[in-house]
């Protein structure tokens, strides 16, 4: 169930993803501006007039949308400075392109597909803002202990960011997130500290994966028949959902947080549904 070793800070532990650094994001940009490319030159035959004339005009700030939204995916490669660095252009970029499209349609409302653009940026920026490594239940239930050998452990470490683990004594089950670390900015926290957490969890997790937004857990439960009904996924960031977090924060800025005692007789719970709420665009993680 769960590991009781020693946690020692040059620990091995899974690196994401196999390829060399760049590799995978080299041919996903080929076939990015290979499409946008021909795009671009098909707006070249746009009348310059009426709405056509508006789209021709919205070609550069669209391309670039789209260009930011995907390198702001892949952006967990990139150093932890260079990594702040460029979320913080993004920012701007994304900024200025959506004021832009709103000039080029001023007085009317944006054409939905235009709309969806600026969003599916903005959603990949909150994304990358809130960055974090992620291990995920990958066997039939963890039930985890007290983490305070852990938390510990980080903060002698220099460990700066936020940490969030099971409920102690309260089942997850497979699918489930079983922990999140994460520095601000999104910047990828040391291969040690990684190592250290997944230590901790022991073989009932797998992970980190790297390059998706810290993510909750919501216990749910049918209030007429007093059944937990499911486990619901969602960003951290986003909207809370009904339910009781199966997450608890153990170090948030930088400080140890109190974590309740294990739950007597918590463990005994069925396993239930495990449902996600969004698309990951993290790293797998290395195979063993």
């Amino acid at each position: 169930m769960h590991s009781d070793q020693p946690i020692p800070s040059d620990a091995p532990h899974k690196a994401p993803g196999d390829l060399p650094a760049g590799a995978e994001a080299a041919s996903t940009w080929a076939a990015l501006l290979g499409a946008w490319t021909d795009y671009a030159r098909a707006a070249v035959a746009l009348p310059e007039e009426g709405e056509g004339g508006r789209f021709r005009e919205a070609v550069a700030p669209i391309i670039t949308l789209h260009a930011i939204a995907h390198a702001l995916g892949d952006s967990a490669r990139l150093p932890a400075d260079e990594r702040a660095a460029g979320v913080d252009r993004a920012a701007v970029q994304i900024r200025e392109s959506a004021a832009t499209l709103h000039a080029i349609w001023s007085g009317e409302p944006l054409p939905e597909d235009v709309a969806e653009v600026i969003a599916d940026a903005e959603e990949s920026l909150e994304d990358a803002r809130h960055a974090a490594a992620i291990w995920v239940v990958a066997s039939e239930r963890l039930v985890a202990r007290h983490p305070a050998d852990l938390i510990a452990h980080l903060l002698a470490e220099g460990f700066e960011g936020d940490l969030h683990l099971p409920t102690p004594g309260v089942p997850l089950f497979e699918g489930s997130p079983a922990a999140c670390i994460a520095l601000p900015g999104g910047a990828t926290p040391r291969e040690a500290l990684l190592a250290a957490v997944h230590i901790w969890l022991g073989e009932d997790a797998d992970g980190p994966f790297e390059g998706g937004p810290a993510v909750q857990a919501y216990r749910q439960i049918d209030f007429a028949t007093g059944a937990v009904t499911r486990d619901l996924v969602r960003p951290m960031h986003a909207e809370p959902a009904p339910g009781q977090p199966l997450l608890v924060p153990a170090i948030l800025a930088g400080e140890a947080m109190r974590v309740q005692l294990p739950i007597r007789g918590a463990d005994r719970l069925a396993p239930v549904e495990v449902v996600t709420e969004y698309e990951t665009e993290g790293d797998e993680p290395a195979e063993d």
